[in-house]
């Protein structure tokens, strides 16, 4: 096994949990670090001591959350004026569902293993609109082609959208090899990537991309507090969007010609006052994985999963799940061990201080692929240490004796 490369003890200091628990659940949310949650403390207590409304404090305040965009922004290539704050991923994905001018008989294109919140916005389209979903058959472990995607684009495909990371199995689309192939040979379809599961573990750039929308919470591989997340809109479709909802903060009314006007910035897709404490949060998060380096916990994180996979295969009667190849998986392995209910060894291992998580992570299609319909599911980071890895796969090996006995 390989040795850890980043400062773990640093690390592990800034994430109290570590001292009474194993945690390897990022998938879902990460534990934020300290600093994070230390900078997010310190906003509220000034806003109690302060005021909300102290013009200097308040300045400030929004100051820091330009400041915050510029960031996030600069984290996936893209200009701030073309980042929004919103409260996770689905808002994101919501917002370009719900904001592009459709027409019936106008087409969608997604994968068969997308997850829930990737395809419901235009399920809901299909139904109300007339919006043609098309669906891409992927392969074993849930993986597509350029190719594959390109074969089911036809004269009325509108939008394109793919889930960088399958959050049930790990696969990592070609998402960049996608954009690519679609910018030349269909250039006026739109590409929407979710991000959800790579923003955070995974180096991105929306120019590599070639994506005109992005969208991703920064509550889990980002480890920013619940409630945070970005949309990108590529500069040319600002104001191809309408915004879903309209009010102070992101709509200029003209009350004498009774009219409204939207800025011709991200910020026209929020409205009223924004989640301050998620947005600083979601800075400090940026700040925090910029020093640590994304390459570099990308690759940490991709050391420790195929630790993690070695462990597991090693257990009798334990199946793993998803991309065999470690190029094509990122974060997350599923598994399932023969007469073990994978939500009771969820509680088993909680028991004994190890965090991970079981379901059916509302991505069926995928889990069909491998005659499953739950399975359990971990997700180290880089935060995880082989000692972390070892004692789940004890734990988990105890378990599967259990059952055979």
């Amino acid at each position: 096994m390989s040795n850890l490369s980043l400062d773990h003890h640093r690390i592990r200091k800034d994430t109290p949990l570590f001292a009474r628990s194993v945690y390897l659940d990022a998938a879902a949310a990460a534990p934020p670090p300290l600093p994070v949650v230390e900078g997010i403390a310190s906003y509220l207590k000034d806003l109690s001591r302060l005021g909300p409304y102290l013009p200097s404090f308040r300045a400030k305040t929004y100051e820091q959350v330009e400041e915050v965009r510029s960031k996030a922004a600069a984290l996936i290539g893209a200009r701030p004026h073309e980042v929004a704050f919103t409260s996770n991923g689905t808002e994101g994905l919501n917002l370009v569902a719900n904001g592009l001018d459709w027409q019936e008989g106008d087409e969608v294109v997604l994968l068969d293993v997308e997850f829930h919140s990737n395809v419901v916005p235009w399920l809901r389209l299909e139904r109300e609109r007339g919006v043609k979903v098309r669906t891409v058959t992927t392969d074993g472990e849930g993986m597509t082609t350029a190719e594959a995607v390109l074969a089911a684009v036809g004269p009325r495909t509108r939008l394109v959208t793919i889930s960088h990371v399958l959050n049930a199995l790990g696969t990592v689309q070609p998402v960049e090899e996608i954009g690519q192939a679609l910018k030349q040979i269909q250039p006026q379809v739109l590409y929407l990537v979710n991000a959800a599961q790579s923003l955070g573990l995974l180096p991105l750039h929306v120019d590599r991309l070639h994506c005109d929308f992005l969208a991703a919470p920064g509550r889990k591989w980002l480890r920013g507090p619940e409630g945070s997340g970005i949309l990108y809109v590529r500069e040319d479709h600002l104001e191809e969007i309408r915004p879903t909802l309209v009010g102070w903060g992101g709509t200029e009314w003209q009350p004498a010609a009774r009219t409204l006007r939207h800025p011709a910035t991200a910020k026209r897709f929020q409205a009223g006052l924004p989640n301050i404490p998620a947005i600083l949060g979601l800075g400090l998060a940026v700040d925090y994985a910029n020093q640590l380096g994304v390459a570099a916990t990308a690759a940490q994180t991709g050391a420790l999963v195929q630790q993690m996979d070695d462990l597991l295969r090693r257990i009798p009667g334990l199946a793993v799940y998803g991309p065999v190849q470690p190029e094509h998986r990122a974060g997350i392995i599923s598994f399932n061990v023969t007469g073990v209910d994978p939500k009771r060894l969820v509680t088993v291992l909680a028991e004994q201080g190890v965090i991970i998580e079981a379901g059916t992570f509302m991505a069926e299609v995928a889990l069909a692929k491998y005659g499953q319909s739950v399975v359990a599911r971990v997700s180290p980071h880089y935060y995880n240490t082989e000692q972390d890895l070892v004692r789940m796969a004890d734990l988990t090996e105890t378990a599967a004796r259990g059952a055979e006995s």
